[in-house]
């Protein structure tokens, strides 16, 4: 705490409309938001200092992607930092530009995310012999097998039911249609009476939906600067924490703080919201509006859980009295959540919950706005849950 000389403010962003066109490079997903934001600001490309740039995207051969995204942007000479922690990467990016201004060596940071599904299904792909060896492989474990795995292994340690999970598609549906930028804007809504089917057909319906090619993009700068680019700024924070990958090692594991969870918790989440709290200066109890990186509804369950919002176990009752709608001391996934407004990679599962709660406190957000929120919370999770990163935003005028 000693070390942070000044506040972080963000004073923009923007993240690429869903369904980005096949043929666009890398290059095009990574300088779109970007330039939007920055003329949103009316920040120059000279003015900023570093880019904080994570990325998921495998057209990309060469491994001198820092020197490509810095010249693709236009900011050569100035530094672009480059990191790869699965879907929460820009929440690592985020830490990075957060430090840089926080310390005081950088006036004016950009975290960057882009990335882009493969040409076939990216769930797919995610297999033993494919892309992600290095998770489980002995047991074949996919992605798919694993959030399985973990959805009905906290459905029995806590009795959350098929209709608890459409709760939380359908409020998560209901504020899609509101958002302009969320995937499912534009389809019909679903009737919660189908949602809670126990059928192949509603479970697609109750599960995230890939946004395929994604970017977005954050601007951070000093506190003292801050009102130059906004009469709002917001300020922010952010923590994240690790822990093993592996399955078998979700139990039991000879850490204080890990050991007495399992596959049905966060603990990760935990340990990342207590450190971004006590940065930010809040307590779970300040939080008035959370948005979650949820590509299953017991997954929302765990993160509102991990986030403090509710107590372990009880997301479902949490839930079913209406604590996600906007009439509840503090809702959730406003921004419509993996389920409808996309899952996006680090294209997008981080900032989306950032930017969707520094839109909500500047009380931009239309028919899905807050009432008055003063404090925003998000999370966001990397593969098999081994990177839970936290965003916290404040009213900073």
């Amino acid at each position: 705490m000693g070390k942070i000389n000044r506040r972080v403010m963000m004073v923009g962003g923007a993240i690429t409309m869903p369904n980005i066109p096949i043929d666009w490079t890398w290059r095009q997903l990574a300088t779109e938001p970007f330039w939007q934001a920055l003329q949103n600001t009316g920040i120059r490309v000279s003015d900023v200092d570093m880019v904080a740039c994570a990325y998921n995207d495998r057209s990309i051969p060469d491994s001198s992607i820092g020197p490509q995204v810095a010249d693709a942007l236009g900011i050569v000479p100035k530094p672009v930092v480059i990191t790869s922690s699965a879907c929460a990467g820009n929440g690592i990016a985020s830490y990075v530009a957060w430090n840089a201004i926080a310390s005081g060596r950088c006036d004016i940071v950009v975290s960057l995310g882009f990335a882009r599904s493969d040409n076939y299904d990216a769930m797919e792909s995610m297999n033993s012999q494919g892309n992600y060896v290095d998770f489980d492989y002995m047991m074949g474990m996919t992605h798919i097998n694993y959030g399985a795995i973990r959805d009905d292994y906290y459905r029995r340690k806590y009795g959350a039911s098929v209709a608890d999970a459409a709760r939380w598609a359908y409020q998560c549906h209901w504020y899609a249609r509101r958002n302009p930028l969320a995937k499912a804007y534009n389809d019909p809504m679903p009737v919660l009476e189908d949602l809670s089917t126990d059928t192949p057909e509603a479970d697609r319906d109750r599960q995230a939906t890939n946004r395929g090619g994604v970017a977005s993009c954050m601007i951070f700068v000093g506190e003292e600067i801050a009102h130059r680019f906004t009469d709002k700024p917001v300020i922010f924070d952010v923590a994240y924490a690790y822990r093993s990958p592996y399955i078998g090692e979700f139990f039991n594991y000879p850490l204080d703080g890990l050991r007495e969870y399992d596959l049905a918790e966060f603990p990760a989440l935990m340990a990342a919201a207590r450190e971004a709290y006590t940065i930010a200066g809040i307590t779970r109890d300040d939080i008035d509006i959370a948005q979650t990186h949820d590509l299953t509804a017991y997954e929302g369950f765990m993160a509102i859980e991990g986030l403090g919002i509710c107590p372990v176990g009880q997301a479902k009752d949490y839930v079913a009295a209406g604590g996600m709608t906007l009439e509840s001391k503090c809702p959730v996934n406003t921004y419509g959540g993996g389920t409808a407004f996309g899952h996006g990679s680090v294209g997008c599962d981080f900032q989306a919950g950032v930017l969707e709660n520094f839109w909500q406190l500047r009380g931009e957000c239309g028919e899905r706005q807050a009432d008055a929120p003063r404090v925003g919370v998000n999370s966001s999770y990397g593969t098999h849950h081994s990177l839970d990163a936290v965003g916290v935003v404040q009213r900073g005028w």
